[in-house]
């Protein structure tokens, strides 16, 4: 842009002109830079004013109404308070000359600089009855006006606008002050028949409720504004959209207000209750008047009349609902009470989802879903602290609880119960898959996780039993309806029409007794699930089937007879896809696969030994040492089938779910962890088989994995895409997901001895003690032994194959930590060539963190033992180098992730081998300790720090990943604290001087006596570091890096506190400070403290 004097009207109109109707692109990218430049300068403030009065055209007016209201915005402080008083009279006359016809847009411009200016202008006593009685004269400018008084309140509470905290104060006082002014306008206005002016006078009334914070109860005028707002809300056939979107949000804005001032003595919350209940009739119009219109050509158009007006009284109804919550849950009464705790609120919740369809819809449904939540909630809590004061209640009061339960008031939260079984079939009704492509339904799928969240709040107020039993009577109603309506019905076509009934279940299955006294769900599965899903079934169906399945995990444990049935449905389902193209599958299939996947998995988790049936009826109690008296769990009945018709088949299931796939290796991990234990289900078994079988179990299962990725790098194959067959990471997943669930695996080989046995069966533990802990001995030995031969061989080639690459390096560290934490020390041969390969994938194939973390587990582990500590410190040494090279200067801010493994190493190695790595020579204790200083402010200088709810957030920032680098940062400042915890905590215990004489001997220039041992010296290798600074140069206070340690320590703590620090990360800080003043004496800290705040 030139220089000021070249600028003019002319020039800035050639730029609009240039911008909007020139066609060639790069002279409109000039025009755009050159205008965005002009609307910075100080020249924009009279050139934008001429432009709205020359009137030239649309884009120029507009250009002018936006560049002045953006100026008013954010560079108010350019114009001297000379000017403002013109200002202010140039845009009302620019106000009073719109018109009807006027672009809304300019209008909204010019209405929202006007109240901009108003916020901003501290010379403007008295305004809002200065803007309504300049604006008030003409009808149009009136209209208009309005418009002004709803923006006020909202600009000031924008966070563009930056009012500082004592401006809001005095313009809330403003506002006090002239609110029934504003009142008494808008009610005079109210009285108008323009439905347009009617919907900008509820605007405004809802933004006043909503922004101001000044309105109270007795500011509502009943008259005209009340009656007229519900006239409008009961004639949704002939009221335009806008205005009765407008009174909505009014009424939503004082059932806000009425929730927040909790007042249960508030007429205005009773006038509201009553009217809004006589709405529900306006909602049964709308429905009847859509069903009547069916077929006819108006259908579609009063369907989306009425669906907006229904959506706006659905948000009234469940505002309603959690206003009145409290009352609802405390003290119901029956409906037409007249109370607050009036039931019928849930009956108008009701009314919404219970509307057919076609106005009843999802998304009608969802909008009463949070006050179904909070209410399930409030009630299941009221619940719980009534049975515990009942438990200390007396005859008296409880023979006055009684009398009030017989007079007629509804007993709290069962009163509630029956509305929630409706709510529950009214939800079913919503659930039914009407096409066979439920992948492509992301709204069905979407809806009904919502429904699952809801149900579980409404399972701990109506109980699981009550739920299933009404889900079960209704799908026998259709099982015999199907049966008299044809003969010829068949379990799947009831199945198919009862398939939302068995999502419904798949919520409550899981909290269902697994016993099944009554047999509701042996009967539900026999004789429709297992029927229905034979043979034919669209995928959908054997997804919702493999749902309830999954759910019904427990159930099934104690039903062998019908698991084994469940089992090879769920096998067939899998293995019948096997080697089809993902392009050539039935729509869901893939989702139904992993379904089963996922089902097979929980099944198999569920390790339950099950005790027979004696002849007479009796059940044995079979002893440790036969297990012949008990029912197979799945894992031993079904294994081969496991591995060779399901683990086998999933590299020809090159689309299967991985998440599935890694659950159902999980679940077979946890029935395995089960087996080779003494006792699964409470009951006890004799383990000794299923040890014996445990490492050939492991070697199949994992056999699939490891010669997968034998033939991937045997190869060479390249990764084509995340998640894929080509992807190590997913078949190093898989084997991680089984040696994840195997970390108890040395415990569960423990001590067999049980106190639960009588005499004659410890007896008989005592003659085969022997043979348990052999068998065990055996089964530590052949795991690894196959860890050794079988799985470590690959482990390492894919360390070094896929050196360069960083996820599969992450996975395979991740696989390594499972193994080792498996099997700890009893791996201890296999270390030196594990520190061996994590030194030289390190530094040779890329300086991953996740090496780190691995390293810290090896000490975690093996740091206890004394022959493998210096090995473990040897390879941080050859670690730290590299990394503290990588996060110096701006490298500690890009690499929170690094800091943090770095550190989490560091404090494992103070833990178990403090001595032999803080005496290292090869270690640089003062680089180590300076960089942990830093990186306690990592979170307060990260990506994201510092910044400010108050500040417009750029719609091109990547939002989501400044959060998750700001959390970064604030785990890696966590893992320096710890460090430094650990550290002084150590050298407290370790010391053999105290801090003041340690200082004193080397101010002296004599040299520190030498240590008793390896310990005292590491910790006075800390303390030096701490207390003691040989400053080469004269030292400014303001310059930190001459001090010792301890004091720049204390610095980053303080600074770090002051400068943005979560609330949850002070107590670390806090700990610092106080291990500190415990160690070192008593007058470091004050200094420490004054050279800070200096």
């Amino acid at each position: 842009m030139g220089e000021g004097s070249s600028l003019s009207v002319e020039s800035v109109l050639s730029a609009i002109d240039a911008l909007y109707m020139n066609p060639d692109t790069s002279i409109k990218e000039q025009a755009s830079k050159w205008l965005c430049e002009f609307q910075k300068s100080v020249y924009a403030w009279q050139i934008s004013d001429q432009l709205l009065y020359m009137n030239r055209d649309l884009n120029s007016c507009y250009f002018g109404a936006q560049t002045i209201r953006k100026k008013i915005q954010c560079h108010f402080t350019e114009l001297p308070g000379e000017s403002h008083e013109g200002l202010k009279n140039s845009l009302l006359q620019h106000v009073r000359e719109l018109r009807e016809n006027t672009s809304l847009p300019i209008a909204n411009q010019l209405c929202l600089a006007v109240a901009d200016l108003f916020c901003h202008m501290v010379q403007w006593k008295d305004g809002i009855k200065d803007i309504v009685s300049k604006l008030s004269e003409a009808e149009v400018s009136c209209s208009y006006l309005i418009d002004i008084l709803k923006f006020i309140p909202e600009e000031m509470n924008s966070s563009t606008l930056r009012l500082g905290m004592n401006r809001r104060h005095a313009l809330m006082s403003q506002f006090e002050g002239s609110k029934q002014f504003v009142l008494e306008f808008l009610s005079h206005r109210a009285k108008s028949e323009q439905m347009v002016i009617l919907a900008k006078v509820y605007n405004c009334l809802a933004s006043w409720w909503d922004n101001t914070g000044i309105m109270v109860e007795h500011d509502v005028p009943i008259d005209p504004l009340l009656n007229t707002a519900f006239a409008i809300l009961r004639n949704p056939y002939t009221t335009p959209e806008s205005t009765f979107d407008a009174a909505s949000q009014w009424v939503l804005a004082l059932l806000y207000q009425c929730k927040q001032l909790s007042n249960s003595n508030s007429e205005l919350l009773r006038w509201l209750q009553e009217n809004i209940y006589s709405l529900v009739s306006v909602v049964q119009e709308c429905s009847n008047s859509v069903a009547s219109a069916l077929g006819s050509i108006q259908q579609q158009e009063q369907l989306e009349l009425y669906k907006d007006r229904c959506t706006c009284l659905a948000h009234i109804f469940s505002s309603l609902a959690r206003t009145l919550r409290p009352p609802l849950v405390d003290q119901p009464t029956s409906p037409g009470s007249g109370g607050l705790g009036d039931l019928r609120t849930m009956e108008c919740i009701l009314v919404v989802l219970e509307i057919p369809p076609p106005l009843g819809s999802r998304e009608l449904a969802s909008i009463t879903f949070h006050a179904l939540h909070s209410l399930a909630d409030d009630a299941i809590r009221h619940r719980s602290m009534s049975a515990a004061v009942s438990v200390n209640q007396g005859p008296l009061e409880s023979s006055v609880n009684n009398s009030n339960a017989s007079t007629g008031v509804a007993r709290p939260v069962a009163a509630l119960i029956p509305y929630f079984t409706r709510v529950v079939v009214a939800l079913t009704s919503y659930c039914p898959s009407n096409t066979s492509d439920l992948e492509s339904t992301d709204e069905l799928r979407d809806f009904r996780e919502d429904v699952h969240d809801l149900m579980q709040d409404i399972l701990g107020l109506v109980g699981a039993e009550a739920i299933f039993v009404e889900l079960y009577n209704y799908v026998q109603k259709l099982q015999m309806l199907a049966m008299s309506e044809n003969a010829q019905a068949s379990a799947y076509d009831v199945l198919r029409e009862s398939e939302a009934c068995l999502f419904m279940l798949t919520t409550v299955a899981k909290r269902l007794s697994p016993r099944d006294p009554e047999e509701h769900i042996s009967n539900l599965i026999s004789k429709l699930v297992l029927p229905g899903l034979t043979g034919p079934c669209p995928p959908p169906l054997q997804e919702v089937g493999c749902m309830l399945y999954m759910e019904l995990a427990h159930w099934a444990a104690c039903h062998p007879q019908l698991r084994r049935q469940i089992v090879n449905q769920l096998i067939e389902i899998i293995e019948k896809p096997a080697g089809v193209e993902s392009q050539s599958l039935q729509p869901g299939q893939k989702l139904a696969v992993g379904a089963a996947l996922s089902a097979l998995g929980s099944l198999c988790a569920v390790y339950r030994a099950t005790p027979t049936s004696t002849p007479n009826g009796d059940v044995s109690i079979p002893s440790p040492c036969n297990s012949d008296s008990l029912r197979l769990a799945l894992i031993d009945e079904h294994w081969q089938d496991l591995v060779n018709r399901v683990a086998y088949n999933l590299p020809r299931l090159a689309w299967v779910p991985i998440h599935d796939a890694t659950h159902f290796f999980a679940g077979i991990g946890r029935g395995l962890m089960c087996s080779v234990g003494t006792g699964g289900g409470g009951v006890e078994f004799d383990p000794r088989a299923s040890r014996q079988a445990f490492p050939m179990r492991v070697a199949q299962i994992c056999s699939v994995s490891l010669e997968c990725l034998s033939k991937l790098m045997d190869g060479n194959v390249p990764i084509e895409g995340s998640d894929t067959l080509s992807d190590p990471r997913v078949w190093l997943d898989y084997l991680a997901a089984l040696f994840r669930t195997f970390n108890c695996l040395l415990r569960r080989l423990g001590n067999p001895s049980s106190s639960q046995w009588d005499t004659r069966e410890r007896n008989a533990v005592d003659r085969t003690t022997s043979e348990m802990v052999l068998s065990a001995q055996n089964c530590l030995a052949e795991c690894l032994q196959l860890v050794r031969e079988v799985i470590w061989p690959v482990v390492t080639r894919v360390l070094t194959h896929y050196a360069s690459r960083m996820r599969p390096m992450e996975h395979v560290c991740r696989l390594i930590r499972f193994i080792v934490r498996c099997f700890s020390v009893h791996l201890r041969d296999l270390l030196p060539e594990l520190a061996e390969k994590i030194v030289l994938s390190y530094t040779t194939g890329g300086q991953h963190s996740s090496f780190l973390y691995l390293t810290s587990v090896l000490v975690d582990e093996f740091g206890e033992q004394l022959d493998c500590r210096v090995g473990l410190v040897n390879v941080y040494e050859a670690l730290s180098g590299p990394t503290l090279k990588s996060i110096s200067g701006s490298g500690l801010i890009q690499q929170p992730h690094t800091v943090e493994d770095l550190f989490r190493l560091c404090t494992r190695l103070v833990q178990h081998c403090a001595a032999v790595f803080l005496t290292s020579r090869r270690i640089n204790l003062n680089e180590l300790c300076d960089t942990a200083v830093s990186s306690l402010n990592l979170c307060c200088a990260g990506p994201g720090a510092g910044s400010s709810s108050d500040d417009t957030p750029d719609p091109n920032s990547p939002s989501n990943d400044e959060s998750s680098s700001s959390s970064a940062s604030t785990s890696a400042s966590a893992a320096a604290a710890r460090f430094f915890i650990e550290l002084i905590i150590f050298t407290n215990e370790a010391c053999e001087e105290t801090p003041m004489q340690v200082v004193q001997i080397l101010e002296s220039g004599r040299q520190l006596p030498t240590p008793s041992c390896q310990s005292a010296s590491a910790a006075q290798n800390v303390i030096v570091w701490l207390t003691y600074s040989r400053p080469t140069q004269p030292t400014d206070p303001s310059n930190m890096n001459n001090c010792c340690g301890g004091q720049r320590l204390v610095s980053a703590l303080l600074q770090a506190c002051c400068l943005g620090l979560m609330d949850e990360r002070f107590p670390e800080m806090a700990d610092i400070l106080y291990h500190l003043k415990v160690m070192i004496n008593q007058e470091f800290i004050p200094k420490f403290n004054d050279r800070t705040c200096a």
